[in-house]
C-alpha cells in the first residue's frame, strides 16, 4: 500500500510494473481494486498506477469536495507529486469523465486516453440518483439490484469480487450523492470536440447503466478519435471480458495513431466460443 499527501489529505494508490506510465481511474462506486486484473496483465509493458479518489477506498474520507473538477485537480496534483510529466489514462464511468476533463485542461500532460462506459453527459443518468436507487446501487436494500447484481453476474474470482464489493459498500452515501450530482451536471461534448490527446472510447452493448447511445454521442463529438462497442459485455468489460479489454489497452497505447485499434476477428471467435462454455 502506497500513499501521499495532497492538500493535507491522504491519497492512496497502488503501482505495478515498469515502463511508460498508465494511471487507472475508478468509477462512481468502488475503488482502485476494480483495475487490479488489468494492471497486473499489462504491467509487463507499462508502469501501472491506480489511485482512490477522495471519499473512496483508502483515500481521505473527511468532509470535502467530491466532484469531477476536484478529482481532476487531485489527478494533476498526484502526477506532480510523483514527478510524472506525461502519462496515459484509463478511466471507467466517472473516471473516464475525469480523464477527458483533465486531458482537455492539460493536454500536454497526457499521451493517450481510454475511457470505458463513460456518460458523455449526465442528464440521462437521472433515474439512477433517486434515493431508493442509490440504496440499491450500494447494496443496502437488495443485493440482487443494479450495481451489485451486475458485479455478481461477472465471472471473476471470489477474492476480487469480495474486495470490490467491500470497497463499494464502504463508500459513504453522502459522497456518492455528491459525486452523482456532479456527474448529472456534467456535459463533455465541448471537451470532446476540442480534445487533442488521442482517445479511445469503449462502450458495451449490454450496459444497464450507461446506454449504448453514448457511444454515438462520443463519436459525434470526438470525430478525430475512435469509439468501439463490445457487444457482449455489460458495464464492467475490464472485469467481464478482461483479456479482450486488455488487448485493446495494449494495442492502443502501443499504436502510433488515434484510429488504429480494432476488435480482431480471432478475438470475436474466441469470445463466441467462451460464451458457450
Amino acid at each position: 500500500m502506497s500513499a501521499i499527501f495532497i492538500e493535507n489529505r491522504v491519497v492512496h494508490y497502488e503501482v505495478f510494473g515498469r515502463g511508460q506510465p498508465i494511471i487507472f481511474l475508478h468509477s462512481w462506486l468502488g475503488s482502485w481494486r476494480y483495475w487490479m486484473p488489468s494492471m497486473e496483465m499489462v504491467s509487463d509493458r507499462f508502469r501501472t498506477y491506480a489511485l482512490d479518489f477522495w471519499g473512496f477506498g483508502d483515500s481521505d474520507r473527511t468532509i470535502g469536495t467530491y466532484n469531477i473538477d476536484a478529482y481532476v485537480e487531485q489527478l494533476l496534483a498526484f502526477m506532480r507529486e510523483l514527478g510524472m510529466v506525461r502519462t496515459n489514462l484509463v478511466g471507467h464511468g466517472l473516471g473516464g469523465m475525469v480523464a477527458i476533463r483533465a486531458a482537455a485542461q492539460a493536454p500536454n500532460s497526457f499521451i493517450k486516453v481510454i475511457t470505458s462506459n463513460m456518460p458523455v453527459y449526465g442528464e440521462p443518468l437521472s433515474s439512477l440518483v433517486k434515493p431508493s436507487t442509490l440504496s440499491r446501487l450500494m447494496g443496502k436494500a437488495n443485493p440482487t439490484e443494479t450495481w451489485n447484481k451486475l458485479l455478481k453476474n461477472i465471472k471473476i474470482d471470489d477474492d476480487t469480487y469480495r474486495e470490490v464489493l467491500e470497497d463499494t459498500n464502504a463508500t459513504a452515501g453522502e459522497v456518492i450523492q455528491r459525486v452523482f450530482d456532479s456527474v448529472l451536471a456534467a456535459d463533455l461534448r465541448s471537451s470532446l470536440e476540442t480534445l487533442k490527446t488521442p482517445t479511445l472510447g469503449i462502450y458495451s452493448g449490454n450496459d444497464q447503466i450507461v446506454a449504448r447511445d453514448h457511444a454515438q454521442l462520443f463519436e459525434n463529438a470526438a470525430i478525430e478519435h475512435q469509439v468501439l462497442t463490445l457487444e457482449n459485455s455489460t458495464h464492467f468489460p475490464f472485469l467481464e471480458i478482461n483479456s479482450q479489454f486488455n488487448r485493446l489497452i495494449l494495442d492502443f497505447f502501443t499504436s502510433r495513431g488515434a484510429n488504429t485499434v480494432q476488435i480482431k476477428e480471432e478475438w470475436r471467435r474466441r469470445m463466441s466460443q467462451f460464451e458457450y462454455l
